[in-house]
């Protein structure tokens, strides 16, 4: 347990690095929570500051969780892939809840698909392809990212991986949290469909 908890930490402290911040800081010369909608991630890097910022943000945020997790296994190789699966977990839970930023910070998505496939290719790759058609078929990111993150977990369960069964749960549960306001707006309508669904179902003429 304690060699878990230490993976978690090791994640924790590479993940509540915010790459969009110090991306911010160098292009713009401000803090990326006082640009665009605040959220300091890809999305919002990309347009407030362009592409080649938004590409910045992008491999800063998986190499951040690539290293935690190479460090976590490097540290304790018996565990497996449950270094990988503990360690990417505390990356995303240092990303969404910045220690130094009052615990508020970005959605995780980068740093979750990060760990989806470096834990098991196949998987990571069945899940890209679920989450698509969850998209196509419901309309909405938020939706889409929930049934990935169910489908990854439902897969260990088959395969007998109890533990990172439960790491996928707890990641369903993060999704959730971060992408709840987008999930309500689907109720009352103001959380808008995702252009790559609108434009499949207007070819069939819906």
């Amino acid at each position: 347990m304690l060699q878990r908890i230490i993976c978690l930490a090791i994640g924790y402290i590479f993940g509540s690095f915010l790459t969009a911040d110090v991306v911010a800081k160098a292009v713009a010369g401000t803090s990326i929570f006082e640009l665009g909608d605040g959220n300091p991630g890809m999305a919002n890097v990309g347009h407030e500051l362009g592409t080649k910022a938004g590409i910045a943000c992008l491999v800063g945020d998986i190499l951040k969780t690539v290293f935690a997790i190479t460090l976590a296994h490097a540290l304790f190789p018996p565990l497996g892939t449950l270094a990988v699966g503990w360690a990417g977990l505390g990356s995303t839970l240092g990303h969404v809840f910045p220690f130094w930023h009052g615990f508020k910070g970005g959605k995780g998505v980068t740093t979750i698909a990060t760990v989806v496939i470096l834990l098991d290719p196949l998987v990571g790759a069945l899940a890209v392809v679920v989450s698509l058609i969850a998209i196509v078929v419901s309309g909405y990111l938020s939706v889409a990212a929930l049934v990935a993150m169910a489908f990854c977990a439902i897969a260990m369960i088959v395969r007998g991986e109890p533990e990172l069964s439960l790491i996928y749960v707890l990641f369903m549960a993060l999704t959730c949290y971060c992408h709840w306001s987008k999930l309500m707006g689907i109720k009352d309508g103001t959380t808008h469909r995702a252009s790559i669904s609108t434009k499949f179902w207007a070819m069939f003429g819906k």
